[in-house]
């Protein structure tokens, strides 16, 4: 509880000498707080800089992924009839293609029923539907299943490789149809029962859904074909559109067909991903001189530095980067073995720069030494790229990088700091109660001064008085 001084009997403004005294007792609250703020920038500082060292490794390890930099494009002079992607598996070439036909699955329908009757009972039973040599799935069909509609939502409940509808000819005529989602000539959907009227041929209860019951059929409406297409003068076929074991590394699309129009695709290697890759790498590069500069500046003027200036953490990090942009790999062939042999130079600033032609000239004329360079993982031989990654790595590692136990450290810093800013303001707390007692002994004390001093003043002006009356009477 604060005791309240008014300095009523000294005219002392005892607040205002309480106030100033504890100012003064105050100030290593201050210098520390000023410290932890500082701790704290620093955080931040080494936050911005872990981000863009971050997005820097993601780049590197890119440019180190040997794997990543054979990329293959695939190019159809018919487009419309066929497309195709390459992988990195792939190799270049140029093939003679034809499409032919396309693979088609095979859609089925029922016998006609009438459609003013479409709500009527089928029947009740087991349907077995199986397409090609795959699963064959029993379908129990109900009393409560036994209209169209409801054997077509039954068939579709039950996860098959077909499809039912029920369709109108909008001509009285209503058709239970079966389609298949698999294409290829073997894929034709069988459609067999086990009627629950006991024949399964007599057309009626289930049965009455074949075209022609003796033989348990179903009319075709549409026949599965395989895709049939030309490759360098080849004739093949396969069960469906999507081909990808004809040209290694190649997945054919096919999209129509195009019978007596042979047309060329072409597998080339895409030069422009190790150029992207670089162009990448580049501009996360000079982002980060960038951070650094802002980071470890000093404004002679401003008489004011970034918060990272001569920490030497930064300073090692910064140098050894630089370090790697020079020097080759062994094995590389000389003449796209360094960064200035493709086009990349190192400005006064410490930025990149790239001479577009004369990476895109490298990179044409030898893309596995350009590869080489940045991604090779031989050990002790470590390709730029890779070299960048792990060195990265070392400071930006979650659980034993540089920078977690600089971040570590300052956080303890700040605890610590925390814990002596706690037992100051304790003390001070205590200080400015034992203050404000003293002052409030002070006033107390003048206080009593104040009341003797008045009754000594009654007593000698007493005395002084009987004097006086004594005198007058001799």
């Amino acid at each position: 509880m604060t005791i309240g001084i008014g300095g009523l009997v000294s005219g002392l403004d005892t607040e205002s000498i309480i106030s100033q005294m504890m100012a003064l007792e105050r100030r290593p609250v201050l210098f520390l707080q000023g410290r932890e703020a500082d701790f704290q920038s620093k955080i931040s500082a080494l936050g911005t800089l872990k981000g863009g060292l971050a997005a820097l490794q993601t780049a590197s390890a890119s440019l180190g992924d040997g794997d990543s930099f054979v990329s293959f494009s695939a190019t159809s002079a018919n487009p419309t009839a066929l497309d195709a992607i390459a992988s990195a598996d792939a190799a270049a070439g140029t093939y003679q293609v034809e499409v032919a036909g396309l693979a088609t699955s095979q859609q089925v329908r029922s016998a006609a029923f009438d459609s003013l009757a479409v709500d009527d009972a089928v029947g009740t039973g087991t349907l077995t539907i199986q397409v090609g040599s795959n699963t064959s799935f029993d379908i129990a069909i109900g009393a409560d299943d036994q209209t169209l509609a409801g054997i077509a939502a039954a068939i579709n409940g039950a996860g098959t490789d077909v499809s039912a509808a029920v369709v109108d000819d909008g001509k009285g005529s209503v058709y239970l149809t079966l389609a298949s989602s698999r294409t290829g000539a073997d894929n034709t959907i069988s459609l067999t029962m086990a009627d629950a009227d006991g024949d399964n041929t007599d057309g009626a209860g289930l049965s009455s859904l074949y075209e022609t019951p003796l033989t348990q059929g179903l009319f075709e409406t549409q026949t599965a074909a395989n895709a049939q297409l030309t490759l360098n003068g080849i004739g093949v076929e396969r069960a469906a559109n999507t081909i990808d074991d004809l040209i290694a590394g190649v997945t054919l699309s096919l999209k129509e067909a195009a019978p007596g129009q042979p047309f060329e695709l072409t597998v080339a290697q895409d030069l422009t991903t190790i150029t992207k890759k670089v162009e990448s790498f580049v501009k996360q590069y000079n982002a980060m001189v960038g951070t650094f500069d802002s980071l470890q500046s000093y404004d002679a003027t401003a008489g004011s530095g970034g918060m990272l200036q001569g920490d030497s953490t930064t300073r090692q990090l910064q140098s050894r980067l630089q370090g790697l942009l020079y020097g080759g790999v062994d094995g590389v062939a000389e003449e796209v073995n360094g960064l200035s042999r493709l086009g990349i130079e190192v400005g006064r600033d410490g930025k990149l720069s790239i001479d577009g032609e004369a990476l895109a000239a490298a990179v044409a004329e030898n893309p596995g030494g350009v590869s080489s360079f940045f991604s090779n993982d031989e050990a002790g031989n470590d390709g730029m790229g890779r070299r960048f990654d792990d060195l990265l790595e070392g400071y930006l590692n979650p659980s034993s990088g540089l920078f977690v136990s600089k971040v570590d450290g300052l956080k303890e810093s700040i605890k610590d700091i925390g814990e002596q800013v706690e037992r100051i303001e304790f003390r001070l707390v205590k200080r400015e109660e034992n203050l404000r007692q003293q002052f409030l002994n002070l006033e107390t004390l003048l206080a009593g001064f104040q009341a003797t001093q008045g009754a000594l003043d009654q007593q000698l002006e007493s005395l002084s008085n009987l004097s006086t009356y004594i005198s007058t009477k001799k």
